[in-house]
C-alpha cells in the first residue's frame, strides 16, 4: 500500500509538474501580462461632417469599440447562450463543453466539433491564429485562463462584442450594425441583434448576400433562443420571425466627398502617422456640410455629362468608366473635368469640395492641386484696388482701341473677348459685361504693382507679376485660392484662412487640435460693398445672367472668367453666406468647344448648386456704414435729372459720390 501511494504520488507530481512545465513554456511564448492589460484593439478613425454625419472611415479593421450597456440585452444574452452558456461559471476553459466535444468528435470523425469559449474565441482574435493546430489551441487555453485572471466576464464579453469578426473588413458589433443595417447598435430591434448574433459564428457561412436563406434560418434560432430567454414574448416572437432580414445592399455605403477626405487622409498621416490614421479610433470633425456636398455633385457631375452629350465632346467619361473596369492602369483620363469649392463666408470652413468628376480615375485635385489660367475672373481684383483708390461705380470710362507702350518691349494691344468696342460706359457696366479694354485701363491708370498687392491681400496665394495683362487674368492660380480671395469680397473685406477641419479627437475624449477662424482686414467693407453691388450686376445683367435663367432668385455676386481659345471656363460667385467656385476644362489645356465662356459652362452649375441649397428666403449683402445711394445718370456718371434716359441708382463710399447733375440732360 505504501509503495502503491508513493508511486502514484510520484506519478501525480511528475504529471503536475510536467503540466506546469508544459503552462510555463506555452506561457513564455505568448504576449507579456502588461500586454494582455494594456491590449487595445485596432479602430477606425472616423470623418464626420459639420452636422456630425459619418463621411467616411480610415481602418485596416473597421471596427468602432463601444461600451457594453450600449449593446441591447437581445444581442448580449442571445450570444451567451448559444455561443458559450456556461460563460458566467468557467474559468476561461469548459471543461465540460471541451469533454463532450472530445466524445462527439470520436463518434463523428467527419463533423468535428469546436469547444472554444468566448473567452478562448477572445483570445484567438486578439493575439492568435485561426489555424486549427493542437500548439495553437493549447495556447488559446493559456491565454484564456491569462485573460480571466486581469478582466471581470463583463470586460471579456465587452471585448469580445467589440473584436468578432462580421466579414470583410468589418469588426464588432457596432461596425457590423452599421454596416448591415445603417444605425446605431443601441438602436436595432430583436430581429436585427438576432442576424448579427448568427453572423459570430462563420460571417462567411451565413453571408446575408451569399446565403440569406441560411442566415435567416439561423436568426430565426437565434430569436427563439430570445423567446426562451425571456426576453421576447411569443407574439414577439413570431413577429420577428417573419420579417426579412433587411440588410442594407453591398456597396451602398459611398463617399460623396473623396477629394476632400483625400486631403484630410494626407494631412493626417503627414502629422500623426500610419498608425494614428487607421488604427488609432480617433475622430476627426470637419468643415463639410454632406447635404451641400451631395448637392454639388448632382450640379457639376450631371452638367458635366449633359455637356458631352449636347456638344458630342469625344472622349467621354462613360468611354472611360469602360476602360476602368478592364484596366485600372489606364493613363490619366482625357474627357473634360470639372472642380468646386464652396467656402463659408464668415468661417472660411470649406463645406463642399470636388476635385475632379471620378476619384477612381485620377486622385488628383483639381480644386487644390491644379494651376489654371483665370481670365476675366481676376478683374474683381482690379476693380477692388480702383474703388479703394477713388474710383466709383459710376464712373465713366471709354471702352475704344487702346495701345500701351512698354519700354523695350511690343505694344500691349489688349483686345475684348468679342472684338468690338461699346464706347463709353460707366464702371459697374464695364465689369457687368467683362470688358477687357476698360478693365486693362484701370490697371494702367492705378498700376499693375497696385493690383497685384490688392490681389495678395484679398488671398491669391501665388506671386501675381506686375503686368498689364494681369487685368485679364494672364496668370494661372488654383480653384481654392481664387474661391478664398473672393470670399474676402463677400465677408465685407475681412479675409480668411479656408481650412478643413474642426477639431480632431483621440478614442479618449482628448482634443489633439482645434482650429478657429483668423480674420484679417483686407480691404475696407465699404469698398467690399461697392464691388459686391457690381458684381451682383455680372448675375443680373451680365455674362452671368444664365444663373437667373435658371430660376435662382436669392441675392448673387460672382464673376465668369473665360481664358483663349476656351480652355479654361470658371464662374466664382457668392451669396450673404456662401462663396462658390466652379471650373471646367480638360487636363491637357486644349478648346472644350468654340463659346465655351465661363457664363455658358461654368455659371450653370453654381446657379443649379444655389438652388438647391437655399429653399428659403435668403436675407440680402448687408450693407455697411458710410454708403450713399443715389440716382445717375449711365452716360454720365452724375446725378440723374428728370430728363436722364437711363438712370439708375448708384452706391458710393460716402464722400465720392457726384454733387453736380447730369450736363448731357439739363435743361
Amino acid at each position: 500500500m505504501r509503495i502503491t501511494l508513493l508511486v502514484a504520488l510520484i506519478i501525480l507530481l511528475l504529471t503536475g509538474g510536467l503540466l506546469v512545465l508544459g503552462y510555463l513554456r506555452l506561457r513564455a511564448d505568448l504576449p507579456a501580462p502588461e500586454t494582455i492589460i494594456n491590449y487595445k484593439a485596432p479602430a477606425s478613425t472616423r470623418l464626420v461632417d459639420c452636422r456630425g454625419r459619418v463621411i467616411s472611415e480610415f481602418f485596416q479593421e473597421k471596427r468602432r469599440p463601444v461600451p457594453l450597456e450600449t449593446i441591447p440585452e437581445y444581442l448580449v444574452r442571445s450570444v451567451v447562450a448559444v455561443e458559450d452558456k456556461r460563460f458566467y461559471s468557467h474559468w476561461g476553459i469548459d471543461l465540460i463543453r471541451v469533454a463532450g466535444s472530445i466524445v462527439a468528435n470520436l463518434l463523428h470523425p467527419r463533423n468535428l466539433q469546436g469547444a472554444s469559449t468566448i473567452t478562448q474565441q477572445l483570445a484567438r482574435s486578439m493575439f492568435l491564429t485561426p489555424r486549427r493546430q493542437l500548439s495553437r489551441k493549447l495556447k488559446e487555453m493559456v491565454l484564456a485562463i491569462e485573460l480571466e485572471r486581469h478582466y471581470s466576464k463583463e470586460e471579456i464579453l465587452e471585448m469580445y462584442l467589440n473584436q468578432v469578426w462580421f466579414g470583410g473588413s468589418i469588426y464588432g458589433v457596432a461596425a457590423a450594425s452599421e454596416r448591415y443595417f445603417g444605425k446605431h447598435i443601441s438602436r436595432l430591434d430583436p430581429a436585427e441583434c438576432a442576424t448579427l448574433g448568427a453572423m459570430i459564428a462563420n460571417p462567411s457561412a451565413y453571408s446575408p448576400y451569399k446565403y440569406p436563406q441560411r442566415l435567416l434560418r439561423r436568426r430565426n434560432y437565434f430569436l427563439g433562443k430570445m423567446h426562451r430567454l425571456g426576453l421576447l414574448t411569443k407574439k414577439e416572437y413570431e413577429q420577428a420571425a417573419a420579417q426579412p432580414l433587411n440588410v442594407l445592399p453591398p456597396g451602398s455605403a459611398t463617399n460623396e466627398a473623396p477629394y476632400f477626405v483625400e486631403e484630410i487622409r494626407r494631412y493626417l498621416i503627414n502629422t500623426y502617422g500610419y498608425d494614428f490614421v487607421y488604427k488609432s479610433g480617433a475622430t476627426v470633425y470637419t468643415t463639410l456640410d454632406l447635404d451641400i456636398q451631395a448637392a454639388a455633385n448632382r450640379a457639376l457631375l450631371g452638367w458635366l455629362e449633359q455637356l458631352e452629350q449636347d456638344y458630342r465632346l469625344r472622349p467621354t467619361k462613360a468611354r472611360y468608366d469602360s476602360i476602368f473596369k478592364n484596366d485600372s492602369t489606364d493613363p490619366a483620363p482625357g474627357y473634360l473635368q470639372g472642380a468646386l469649392i464652396v467656402e463659408d463666408v464668415q468661417t472660411g470652413e470649406i463645406r463642399a469640395m470636388i476635385g475632379g468628376r471620378d476619384f477612381r480615375h485620377s486622385e488628383f485635385n483639381r480644386a487644390t492641386q491644379a494651376l489654371r489660367q483665370v481670365g476675366s475672373a481676376f478683374k474683381p481684383f482690379v476693380y477692388a484696388a480702383a474703388l479703394d483708390n477713388g474710383y466709383t461705380a459710376a464712373d465713366i470710362e471709354n471702352d475704344s482701341a487702346l495701345v500701351i507702350r512698354i519700354p523695350g518691349q511690343p505694344d500691349y494691344r489688349p483686345k475684348n473677348y468679342d472684338q468690338k468696342f461699346l464706347g463709353r460706359m460707366t464702371l459697374r457696366r464695364a465689369l457687368a459685361l467683362s470688358r477687357n479694354i476698360i478693365a486693362v485701363r484701370l490697371c494702367e491708370k492705378i498700376g499693375p504693382d497696385v493690383v497685384a498687392r490688392y490681389a495678395s491681400l484679398m488671398g491669391i496665394e501665388h506671386k501675381v507679376p506686375a503686368y498689364y495683362s494681369i487685368a485679364l487674368g494672364s496668370i494661372d492660380l488654383s480653384l481654392l485660392e481664387m474661391t478664398n480671395a473672393f470670399n474676402t469680397i463677400a465677408n465685407q473685406g475681412i479675409r480668411l484662412t479656408p481650412f478643413m477641419i474642426t477639431r480632431i479627437v483621440d478614442d479618449q475624449g482628448h482634443v489633439l487640435e482645434e482650429h478657429h477662424p483668423e480674420p484679417r482686414l483686407a480691404i475696407r467693407p465699404q469698398t467690399a460693398y461697392v464691388l459686391t453691388s457690381m458684381m451682383q450686376s455680372v448675375v443680373n445683367e451680365g455674362t452671368a445672367t444664365t444663373i437667373r435663367a435658371l430660376g435662382f432668385t436669392g441675392p448673387a455676386a460672382g464673376k465668369t472668367g473665360t481664358t483663349d481659345d476656351y480652355t479654361d471656363a470658371w464662374f466664382i460667385g457668392f451669396t450673404p453666406t456662401l462663396t462658390c467656385g466652379v471650373w471646367i476644362g480638360y487636363d491637357q489645356k486644349r478648346t472644350i468647344f468654340r463659346g465655351a465662356t465661363g457664363g455658358v459652362i461654368a455659371a450653370p452649375v453654381w446657379g443649379e448648386l444655389m438652388k438647391q441649397v437655399y429653399q428659403d428666403t435668403l436675407s440680402a449683402f448687408p450693407v455697411p456704414p458710410e454708403i450713399v445711394t443715389l440716382p445717375i445718370c449711365e452716360q454720365t456718371g452724375k446725378l440723374a435729372t428728370p430728363l436722364c434716359p437711363r438712370a439708375r441708382y448708384e452706391v458710393f463710399i460716402q464722400g465720392t459720390e457726384p454733387t453736380a447733375s447730369c450736363p448731357l440732360h439739363s435743361r
